[in-house]
């Protein structure tokens, strides 16, 4: 088995920790396996913020590979638009 690399956290304000706390009973786990939890997902929403740019650019060749004269009939911004504001 790994080992696994340990973190110790200082002066978690009482209202977040309570907050922590909670949500490990709702979900059912101990309160180190929440904090960790809460850690994995937060270190995954920053690689793929860090990653968005790229993911971007690969889209625009997308779909300028797909549609080179542009938007295709009935997508083009303003008529996406018009028919939003005409649905409500």
């Amino acid at each position: 088995m790994r080992r696994m690399p340990n973190v110790h956290v200082r002066d978690v304000p009482e209202d977040t920790l309570e907050t922590l706390r909670s949500a490990a009973k709702r979900h059912g786990r101990s309160l180190n396996a929440e904090i960790v939890e809460t850690l994995v997902n937060q270190a995954e929403r920053e690689r793929r913020a860090a990653d968005l740019p790229a993911r971007l650019a690969r889209g625009r060749r997308r779909w300028k590979e797909a549609f080179p004269e542009g938007f295709p009939p009935g997508l083009e911004p303003e008529a996406v638009i018009r028919q939003a504001r005409d649905s409500r």
